[in-house]
């Protein structure tokens, strides 16, 4: 947990800080990118900012849902900038959704348009496990183990690192993978296998919170939306291999 860093009279927000920056990297990334899938930059950024919106906006309102008690004392508090009120898999449910509807209006590809993104979708989610840990939210469940870290009077485990190391290994493959991208590779060839991994990383991180709303046998409500994700994005990513063999 390190909400603030202090040089001199500068009080810097880590949490903040970290994920403006994770933003304007991925950005850059996807621009770079984009030429790989055959995209103009362009096309690209507009896509990303508008997408972006969406996904802020789908995020708050899966938050409210899974935390209605959160705005009851203060119902205009859905419109808080605390990015600790939005709920990653509704972001990124939210902002593909948008991405591709834009992509048939602009007569491009869907899953050619999410290829060229998925490097954004993958520091933005680095990003915002950066920002849980910096912040102290995302906390997990009592732990024994060595590397337990003590809040709220429990040791427990650092499910926001654990979220964030996990993540930060599926950015890495996200970039070696569009390295070795085929120029004919079909549509998907990245973002499939991307959203695989980071819900089945969500899966396990969200066993893990102490945060959780726990509804029966341990599973999570987390659980309820990421394994659908985790099993369309492994059913296709299947069918992408076998095109492939």
């Amino acid at each position: 947990m390190l909400p603030v860093i202090s040089l001199g009279p500068l009080q810097i927000p880590v949490p903040q800080v970290t994920l403006i920056l994770s933003l304007a990297l991925g950005f850059i990334l996807a621009e770079r990118w984009a030429k790989r899938a055959g995209l103009s930059t362009q096309v690209v950024s507009d896509g990303l900012f508008w997408a972006l919106v969406a996904g802020i906006v789908a995020a708050r309102g899966m938050y409210i849902l899974r935390y209605p008690g959160a705005f009851r004392a203060s119902p205009w508090s859905v419109l808080s900038p605390n990015p600790g009120l939005l709920d990653p898999v509704g972001g990124i449910l939210g902002a593909v959704l948008f991405l591709w509807g834009w992509s048939q209006r602009k007569g491009i590809a869907p899953l050619q348009m999410l290829d060229a993104v998925t490097p954004f979708l993958a520091v933005v989610q680095v990003g915002l496990a950066l920002y849980h840990a910096a912040r102290g939210s995302f906390f997990g469940m009592p732990a024994s183990v060595p590397w337990a870290v003590t809040f709220l009077g429990a040791a427990r485990h650092p499910t926001a690192l654990y979220w964030a190391a996990l993540v930060l290994g599926v950015l890495g493959w996200v970039v070696y993978r569009l390295r070795r991208r085929p120029r004919h590779a079909p549509g998907g060839w990245v973002f499939w296998p991307f959203l695989a991994w980071s819900a089945g990383v969500y899966v396990f991180v969200e066993g893990l919170r102490g945060d959780a709303q726990v509804l029966a046998n341990g599973l999570r409500l987390g659980h309820l939306l990421a394994l659908p994700v985790l099993a369309l994005a492994l059913w296709q990513w299947d069918r992408l291999q076998q095109k492939e063999n």
